[in-house]
């Protein structure tokens, strides 16, 4: 099935692309979690109507994740657990 990519998927593509995924990954995976959209010619004019506020959605959420990592930078984290 092809899907056009909303966001950034790790090891498949950029927001925009469109990639050829296996049907059950996409009915499972992608397409319910807003992920993607089939690629029909519909969709594609639809992607690019509204490029922008995706383009601006996953910037607000890559600034909200750098914010949550420079909190967490240089704290140390110790682990105790039971051996066996």
């Amino acid at each position: 099935m092809d899907v056009i990519l909303l966001e950034r998927i790790p090891r498949l593509g950029q927001m925009g692309d469109i990639v050829k995924v296996k049907n059950g990954y996409a009915r499972n995976f992608l397409l319910p979690q807003g992920k993607a959209l089939r690629a029909t010619e519909d969709n594609k004019q639809r992607f690019e109507r509204e490029k922008a506020q995706l383009e601006a959605r996953n910037l607000e959420l890559r600034t909200e994740a750098e914010a949550v990592a420079g909190k967490i930078e240089g704290q140390v984290v110790t682990l105790i657990r039971q051996a066996g």
